[in-house]
């Protein structure tokens, strides 16, 4: 007898592969564009991650003008996605398009995950003669572990772009500027207490030729210390945008890609806005007595189409 157990099997088995971008304005996909099929002869309790790397391109399409945004899971695996990505795919390099979490589960298991494809919209795109079909290959890798330990890579042919775009349409104009770096100080009782503000007065500048959305996440799950293995929640600090066509509501820093403003077209104008962060008072178990300390994260504005 032969048994094999937590054996892992990542294929990908369906989807559309197939796009056709009519406007400068982009495209994303209307169905999936590509299922992921993950089968297991034991699952076990873990996280997980699934990372996209292009290994080829023909033509020489830019690669970071496309992104698999993840949409369901189906399929008799019991998990739960925890995050799903949409960053811009990379030439030679890993990119994650999701994180999950699986619970024990004995006997065979499957689980199917279903992405769209978004093709990003610019003024690049008239460097491809109309009627060009984009061919690209892509590798996907599994880690188990927070990316400890790699279960299984394979090579799948995404599928193609089809660029039918009419030379003499408009342009869209799309762009987002903010500022570097945040510093978020407690040194106050008060401070401590009640919480602190910090506004960055035109902090974030846009322009647009079309309806937009500007959204943040966090890319760590947690502030992390500088110095030491001590962390701090995301939601201790709040994002709240102000002036331009208005004050937009305030969303905790999270992992999630968060809605912070969205707007109409600004004619290629750019529209500025103060960026107002706060933090909350310190809860007594991340009181930091006569030692300083630096906790950081990185966040990712993402502009988008609306």
């Amino acid at each position: 007898m032969f048994g094999q157990n937590n054996t892992y099997n990542l294929h990908g088995f369906g989807g559309s592969r197939h796009i056709q971008v009519l406007s400068f304005n982009g495209k994303t996909s209307e169905s999936a564009y590509l299922m992921l099929l993950l089968e297991s002869q034991k699952m076990k309790q873990t996280d997980w991650k699934i990372t996209a790397k292009v290994t080829s391109m023909t033509p020489n399409f830019p690669a970071n003008m496309l992104s698999f945004i993840y949409v369901s899971k189906g399929g008799t695996s019991n998990v739960t996605a925890t995050n799903g990505f949409s960053y811009p795919l990379s030439l030679n390099n890993e990119v994650e398009i999701l994180n999950f979490m699986s619970s024990n589960q004995d006997g065979y298991q499957n689980l199917n995950f279903n992405f769209n494809l978004q093709v990003q919209g610019g003024n690049y795109l008239r460097d491809f003669p109309r009627w060009t079909t984009v061919k690209f290959d892509v590798e996907y890798r599994l880690y188990t572990n927070n990316g400890k330990k790699e279960e299984k890579m394979i090579k799948d042919t995404a599928g193609e772009i089809f660029l039918n775009i009419d030379p003499d349409s408009q342009v869209p104009v799309y762009s987002i500027t903010v500022l570097p770096d945040v510093f978020l100080e407690f040194n106050t009782i008060d401070g401590y207490m009640n919480g602190i503000t910090k506004n960055y007065d035109k902090g974030l500048k846009v322009a647009s030729t079309g309806n937009y959305e500007v959204r943040v996440k966090s890319h760590t799950s947690q502030f992390t210390s500088t110095t030491s293995s001590r962390t701090l929640p995301l939601d201790l600090v709040s994002l709240q945008l102000g002036g331009g066509n208005g004050t937009q509501q305030p969303v905790n820093i999270s992992t999630e890609n968060q809605l912070i403003l969205q707007g109409a077209s600004t004619n290629g104008n750019v529209v500025e806005y103060d960026m107002i962060y706060k933090a909350k008072p310190i809860e007594d178990q991340y009181l930091i007595i006569n030692n300083q300390e630096t906790f950081t994260t990185q966040l990712m504005f993402e502009m988008t189409t609306n």
